[in-house]
């Protein structure tokens, strides 16, 4: 049986490991010259690898880490330590460390001895957050109606942590702020981390998302015969009769017919090209209910080491909400003599939220994320910048505001032929790279279970 899949980030990666173990005859074909998705890495002219954004593994990655492990990278990550870090001004750091204990009082005596926090915002938080610790997936459900601002503060938990601690958790996470993210997802994910102690653990790939993760995916799905085509755009379906797929037909006009069609496409992607017979489906209507958060990744080159710091860190009150010297938490990339760098910093910065900086000259970009690392990083000052680049997303992973989480589609869809993948369908997990990857594993198995062998 053929399977034709349209986008090869992830959730279309993920999906094509797991029918070509099962046996399935799979075509990947993705729109751009490079795989990967929202996660992609290219070369630019200088030979530098220019990412898409700061993307990492988390100790509850646990799919996407089988899938890692089963495609021989699972030794392409590194784990740092266990600790959250927050960039102060004028170089000082405050810190969020775990304690050595099980979940949760590792969380809980760590919130105790973080410096930045009051001693009313730690006991306002071990009070505020018990509910979520506590819930199941059905409380955080039934939570989706609120914004994550509200549910902190009905629950009596601090304004003060709520600026200072999950403000840039909340733009890390989803790029968008506590007042604007639904209670849902935040709220979930401190189940997760907060009973779990190796969820919250950082590692970083030893180069880069594209060498270290979607490279060894590309060559384990054309090892086992499946074929990948790359500028290969998706225009549209041609239908059947009864409204089924008859074929898919690429922007360069070429046919492809298959048993069964894949959507692994961003959500606002897939919405360009459902037929409109389809709308008649609430499943395919309600996916107009989706609109993508945008964000930018800046990358700066420093002619010497700004920080010391390997690891990921957080910053509050800046253009950017997380960060990291990918010159150090990846010591197979960005080293002295590869493209631009000299054995300096490379300071990788997700910078959210962006939709004002969408429509900003990418210099102007540069000089705002400057001027704030001068402020949190001294030894700048006297540093060179060697080059920047800045990559702009207008719509990466779908904004989580509250009653958006019930459209979440499942990944089988009213058409028999079709299917849907992506972190934005329904999966236990959250837009993340662990959500596109359990995505692709749940499409694999329910398109064996509807269509078989």
């Amino acid at each position: 049986m053929k399977v034709a899949i349209f986008g090869a980030g992830v959730a279309g990666l993920s999906a094509a490991i797991e029918l070509v173990d099962r046996g399935y005859t799979v075509e990947l074909y993705e729109k751009r010259k490079v795989l990967g998705g929202k996660v992609s890495v290219w070369k630019d002219n200088d030979g530098d690898s220019i990412e898409s954004g700061l993307h990492i593994v988390f100790g509850g990655y646990a799919q996407l880490q089988e899938y890692l492990k089963k495609v021989g990278a699972g030794d392409n990550y590194l784990w740092k330590e266990h600790s959250l870090i927050y960039a102060e001004p004028d170089g000082k750091q405050s810190f969020f460390k775990k304690a050595n204990l099980p979940s949760p009082w590792a969380e809980v005596v760590g919130g105790l001895q973080a410096d930045f926090l009051t001693m009313w915002d730690k006991i306002s938080l071990i009070k505020g957050l018990w509910p979520a610790l506590a819930g199941n997936e059905e409380y955080f459900r039934s939570q989706d109606h609120m914004t994550y601002s509200e549910w902190h503060r009905l629950h009596g938990a601090s304004e003060h942590s709520l600026q200072k601690l999950w403000k840039a958790i909340a733009l890390a996470m989803n790029f968008i702020e506590p007042n604007v993210i639904s209670a849902r997802p935040m709220i979930t994910i401190f189940k997760y981390f907060g009973t779990n102690y190796a969820a919250t653990k950082f590692a970083f790939f030893r180069k880069n998302p594209g060498d270290s993760m979607i490279e060894p995916m590309r060559q384990y799905i054309q090892s086992k015969g499946g074929r990948i085509f790359i500028d290969a755009r998706l225009s549209r379906f041609e239908l059947n009769d009864d409204q089924t797929i008859k074929r898919a037909v690429l922007r360069d006009g070429h046919t492809i017919e298959a048993d069964a069609y894949i959507s692994a496409l961003p959500v606002h992607s897939v919405k360009k090209i459902v037929p409109n017979e389809w709308l008649q489906h609430d499943y395919f209507r309600n996916l107009h209910q989706f609109v993508g958060s945008p964000v930018a990744n800046c990358q700066l080159w420093f002619d010497r080491k700004i920080t010391d710091t390997d690891n990921l860190m957080f910053s509050q009150g800046t253009t950017f909400a997380t960060f990291a010297d990918v010159s150090i938490t990846c010591p197979d990339d960005f080293q002295a003599g590869m493209g631009t760098a000299t054995g300096g910093s490379v300071m990788s910065l997700v910078l959210a939220p962006a939709h004002q900086l969408m429509s900003l000259p990418n210099d102007v970009i540069t000089e705002l994320v400057m001027k704030e690392i001068h402020d949190r990083f001294p030894k700048s000052r006297g540093a060179r910048l060697i080059k920047s680049t800045i990559v702009k997303i207008p719509e990466s992973v779908y904004k989580a505001v509250p009653d958006v989480d019930q459209y979440r589609p499942d990944q089988v869809s009213p058409v028999r032929n079709f299917f849907l993948a992506g972190d934005y369908t329904d999966q236990h997990y959250l837009a993340s790279m662990e959500g596109a990857a359990l995505s692709g594993r749940q499409v694999a198995e329910k398109l064996h279970q509807r269509l078989g062998r």
